[in-house]
């Protein structure tokens, strides 16, 4: 089967990894320098980066995803990963680093870059540095002692100037205060929830007023552009019936997956969870555990534990099930939590548990001892995967001989037929919406083609796809007439959202004015609502789609200045409301205070760090050359 790396090729994941990889081969150096006669990729400052410097780190860099990826790599799999140009835009980052360390004087000390290497495990024979390792690792590198050491102080500049920004990076006590109150404060709110679509058998609706509507929103009411597109699927299922698997090849597999077959022991228990903070004082702590000790005693004296639990657990999502948590390993699971379980037998039931969420009351249900799954009875599901497997490589060549041959022959059908693959068909799709054809990031890639393109092999969970885009037809313009219903609706629903906001409006003026949000509510037959306490990190279980500006008008709000200056926007509603009051968040414990230094300190660091590289890059000339 394809590896991990070509399914996820586009995901953040795998462009995260690649990101890291390319940055660490850059500062730990595998190219040489060269003439700055040869074509230039890049200038940045006065440095070249020339174009036989960037193929010597471009090789290097292919070479060990070779290595890595195997039989799954292919310079088309780099090519989507977009490796050239991270490459290239990490090979001005280095200069650009390098350079801005040389103006704060920062580059590295010969003895700094000698201790570095002497430092490097890789060279280290029985704890000592060993001169020999050193040279073969070079030989084997292909590279020589001074490209070497000049590659190590280049990374040793690198992390010194780096450390030198983000130590720059200072957090107050104001920051963390103000920090910790922004997040922790609370209010409670009355509040009127006005809904436009309660306002829409209000709306008048007349042709002028469509036409005129209609005619400035033209760009919702287009017949979108369609494309037709001749395609093949190449099904590794099928495949994967004729492929022969041997008994020693399942027992490699079955050797070469030992973790697969492990099975850990596993505990199947109920509890019954009464809530308590981490941080909570002496005295809720002694209440919430004499609760907890009441319940306790029921359950030792045989009363039935899935009630109980149902009744008094906290748990939300376990209660209703009677405390049933399912098998779980050890690892699963918080440590005074599962040390507790493990150590039950069937049937019995522990005493009470503390843990960061509270105190528990567990009951073990089953226990699964540790086992290894044996190759006889693993055996068939191993033939399978190794089928999947094999029948998904071979769907891939497929794949990639059709495309090859259908770019020969300009048409994939032809190409189709002398492979003796089966066409599938063809098929007109949409640029709106999910083509139910094919999936939408294929759906998407085949509205960037020209007419007349040929696509990738595009990977399937079970197989792959290639297709042509054959027609396109542009987007039209749909009359009045065509949409005339669609137009109403959409007519109405706007008119209802303004009328909503007017009386969202008009009640939060009469309540100033009465300086009382229930009055005026009542006045216009309006049901006023009350939230409870609740935080922006906390928030109110019906206020959770106040976002963004309609949150910080809320957590505005005083006592002196209950009234909002305009309606608050709750999803498609509006919110008239009033301050009812206004909590402080308590001292913070010592702990939440580091807590939240470190994050702000973490937040700041990387914070300079981005802002020096892109005033290096406003200081620094680059000229990009070549387009990789």
């Amino acid at each position: 089967m394809l590896d991990f790396v070509r399914q996820h090729a586009r995901s953040w994941l795998v462009k995260v990894a690649l990101a890291l990889i390319i940055l660490v081969f850059i500062f730990w150096g595998g190219y040489a320098y060269h003439s700055r006669n040869e074509t230039e990729m890049a200038k940045v400052g006065d440095h070249y980066i020339s174009n036989a410097e960037f193929n010597d780190a471009y090789d290097n860099v292919r070479e060990r995803y070779r290595r890595q990826l195997g039989s799954s790599f292919s310079d088309e799999l780099l090519q989507k990963m977009g490796v050239r140009k991270q490459l290239l835009e990490g090979l001005i980052n280095r200069q650009l680093v390098l350079q801005g360390a040389e103006a704060l004087g920062l580059t590295a000390t010969v003895d700094e870059v000698r201790r570095g290497i002497m430092a490097l495990p890789v060279f280290a024979q029985e704890g000592r540095f060993d001169q020999k390792l050193y040279e073969a690792y070079l030989r084997q590198m292909r590279t020589t002692p001074e490209t070497f050491e000049r590659d190590m102080a280049d990374q040793i500049t690198a992390q010194k100037v780096e450390a030198f920004i983000r130590n720059t990076a200072l957090v107050t006590e104001n920051e963390i205060m103000a920090s910790y109150h922004f997040n922790r404060d609370q209010i409670r709110l009355a509040y009127v929830l006005l809904d436009p679509r309660s306002f829409e058998d209000k709306v008048t609706v007349d042709d002028a007023a469509l036409k005129t509507f209609y005619e400035k929103n033209l760009t919702r009411y287009m017949d979108p552009e369609k494309r037709e597109i001749a395609h093949v699927t190449i099904n590794a299922l099928e495949l994967a019936k004729d492929i022969p698997i041997t008994d020693q090849e399942a027992k490699d597999y079955y050797e070469s997956h030992q973790d697969t077959y492990k099975k850990e022991k596993e505990v199947r228990a109920r509890h019954i969870l009464f809530k308590l903070k981490e941080n909570a004082s002496e005295q809720e702590v002694n209440k919430v555990r004499a609760e907890a000790e009441k319940v306790l005693e029921q359950a030792k004296q045989g009363k039935d534990f899935a009630e109980l639990a149902k009744k008094y657990s906290q748990d939300e999502g376990s209660a209703k099930n009677g405390g049933e948590l399912g098998f779980f390993t050890k690892k699963q699971m918080v440590p005074e939590f599962a040390d507790a379980a493990f150590a039950l037998k069937p049937g019995q039931i522990s005493g009470l548990v503390r843990t960061a969420f509270g105190f528990h009351i567990l009951k073990v249900e089953e226990v699964h001892e540790a086992r290894t799954t044996p190759f006889d009875e693993a055996k068939d599901n191993i033939i399978h995967i190794l089928k999947l497997q094999k029948a998904q490589d071979l769907a891939f060549s497929k794949a990639r001989e059709l495309r090859d041959l259908a770019y020969a022959r300009k048409d994939i059908q032809k190409a189709a037929q002398e492979l003796n693959i089966p066409f599938t068909g063809t098929v007109w799709i949409e640029a709106r919406g999910e083509s139910q054809q094919f999936p939408p990031q294929l759906t998407g890639k085949l509205f960037e083609m020209a007419q007349g393109d040929i696509s990738d092999p595009f990977e399937l969970p079970n197989g792959f796809e290639v297709a042509q885009v054959k027609a396109i037809k542009a987007p039209q313009q749909l009359t009045l007439d065509q949409v005339k219903d669609r137009v109403t609706k959409d007519y109405r629903a706007a008119e209802a959202r303004v009328l909503a906001e007017k009386k969202a409006s008009e009640v939060l003026k009469l309540a100033s004015e009465k300086k009382n949000l229930a009055e005026a509510a009542g006045q216009e037959k309006l049901t006023v609502r009350q939230s409870g306490l609740f935080s922006r990190e906390n928030p109110d279980k019906d206020l959770k789609l106040l976002r963004g500006e309609s949150l910080n008008k809320a957590f505005g709000l005083t006592m002196a200045n209950p009234f909002p200056d305009s309606p608050l926007e709750l999803g498609n509603r509006f919110v008239a409301c009033q301050l009812q009051e206004s909590k402080p968040a308590p001292q913070p414990s010592p702990e939440e205070t580091a807590k939240i230094s470190d994050t702000l300190l973490r937040e700041k660091q990387v914070g300079l760090w981005q802002a020096w590289i892109i005033g290096l890059r406003k200081s620094i000339e680059i000229k990009r050359f070549r387009d990789v």
